[in-house]
């Protein structure tokens, strides 16, 4: 065989090999959308007209995103948030339990390595999936009214683990996402806004 040929194997094999290492894993994780307020008694309400635009909003924001899986809880309201981009990206949504974070942070990373994910979860959930990405946690807990935030964990193959957080939809919090977690602060190249409000 020609000289040539082992070269151009070699480089494909370099490049291979340079490919697989600078592989990032993306985890983005939101609370589930606004939900029905009306029936203060209901264990499992569904998303409002408000929560089923975020949802509408959710989709388009992570359109170009490729994500590859989604996890909601057994509750509606999370099912609801994710289900216009699972239709989209034809994916079905699994069910994840929220008791064990730090394992289910294990799976995902094993089994998505250099994938995008998507994680719906509640107010009091989201601190703690953070941490079991070994993310900063930004808050103590979200508070009641934080809707609108999207979290974007990045795990890299070195095994560094990055935070962002943006503002998505129509504004929804009260809490401020802190200057550092803010993608213009980080990352001043990017071109689009850093939130509309």
């Amino acid at each position: 065989m020609p000289p040539n040929f082992f070269k151009l194997l070699f480089i494909c094999f370099l490049i291979s090999n340079f490919s697989a290492l600078a592989q990032k894993t993306n985890i983005y994780i939101v609370r589930h959308a606004e939900k029905v307020v009306s029936l203060p008694k209901a264990d499992d309400p569904v998303l409002s007209e408000a929560g089923t635009k975020r949802a509408q909003a959710l989709a388009k924001e992570l359109k170009g995103q490729h994500i590859k899986a989604i996890y909601i809880t057994k509750y509606k309201r999370t099912g609801l948030t994710a289900r216009p981009l699972a239709y989209k990206a034809k994916i079905l949504p699994r069910v994840y339990v929220d008791t064990a974070l730090k394992v289910f942070a294990k799976t995902i990373i094993k089994n998505f390595r250099g994938d995008n994910v998507l994680i719906v979860g509640h107010s009091n959930t989201i601190m703690k999936l953070l941490e079991a990405f070994g993310a900063d946690t930004p808050f103590a807990e979200l508070d009641e009214e934080d809707y609108d935030m999207l979290f974007k964990v990045t795990i890299k193959e070195n095994g560094d683990v990055q935070l962002a957080i943006d503002y998505y939809g129509d504004k929804h919090h009260t809490n401020e996402i802190p200057e550092k977690y803010q993608p213009e602060i980080n990352h001043p190249e990017a071109v689009r806004p850093f939130t509309n409000y």
